[in-house]
């Protein structure tokens, strides 16, 4: 099976979610606008086009200029194998993307960047291109995003010279696995062993942003709940608009 491709008609549900920027693993600002580079892959077990997709995925989670994403879908299940990351959220936030994007794109494996473009999630040079393509329109939407740690708390800060915005930012919570193995037992991907990487458990939204600041305290449990997860923070307008900014904990 090649690429995968599905075309909605009927609406989708907006999703609560977002995504992110530069892995910051300590307490620093980071600058965004147009050096945001967020990709967020929407893969499935149950497809045999995307583990290559999965591998590169995995390449951009260990830059230091890239915060990447794996959202496993659920609507390739019924071919036999249930994706054991999967879920229905998952799958209505690539459906609410394309739904604002207006062209109905919802496939396997499927990279969306900074929230404002998609390319085939295999495919490197294409993810490369939309990056660039998207930072020129975010240039105009720039975000400073950093957090400190008092006791328990981490006090997360969002500065901006907008002060006034036509859809105010949504700071999120993106809570996230670093490595999950499955061996597949059915379907398409009979007898394999795959590998994720930041694994999308759920997403959670934090505070909104109304005017050039934001700042929210944040449970040091709640980013990182057990060993082996952590959590990223991002600035998105709405739940599935361009990403302004983001922070990866670690």
């Amino acid at each position: 099976m090649l690429l995968r491709r599905f075309f909605f008609s009927l609406f989708a549900l907006p999703l609560i979610t977002g995504f992110v920027f530069t892995t910051i693993t300590s307490a620093t600002a980071a600058e965004t606008g147009s050096e945001v580079k967020v990709v967020e892959l929407f893969t499935s077990q149950g497809c045999s086009s995307c583990p290559p997709a999965d591998a590169l995925l995995e390449s951009y989670v260990n830059r230091q200029d890239v915060v990447a994403l794996s959202y496993s879908v659920d609507y390739w299940d019924y071919l036999g194998w249930r994706d054991t990351f999967g879920s229905a959220a998952n799958s209505e936030r690539q459906r609410a993307y394309a739904k604002r994007r207006g062209d109905r794109a919802v496939y396997t494996p499927q990279a969306v960047v900074n929230g404002l473009a998609h390319a085939n999630g295999a495919q490197k040079i294409a993810i490369s291109k939309k990056i660039k393509q998207t930072q020129a329109d975010l240039k105009q939407l720039p975000v400073q995003l950093s957090y400190s740690k008092d006791g328990d708390t981490l006090v997360v800060t969002a500065n901006s010279p907008v002060e006034r915005w036509a859809e105010p930012p949504v700071l999120w919570l993106v809570h996230v696995k670093d490595v999950g193995r499955v061996q597949v037992k059915r379907g398409e991907n009979l007898g394999k062993t795959l590998e994720y990487h930041n694994v999308v458990l759920g997403v959670e939204k934090i505070a909104t942003m109304n005017g050039a600041q934001l700042q929210a305290k944040v449970a040091r449990d709640k980013v990182f709940p057990r060993r082996g997860e952590h959590g990223v923070f991002l600035v998105q307008l709405g739940s599935t608009g361009p990403i302004l900014a983001a922070l990866e904990a670690k």
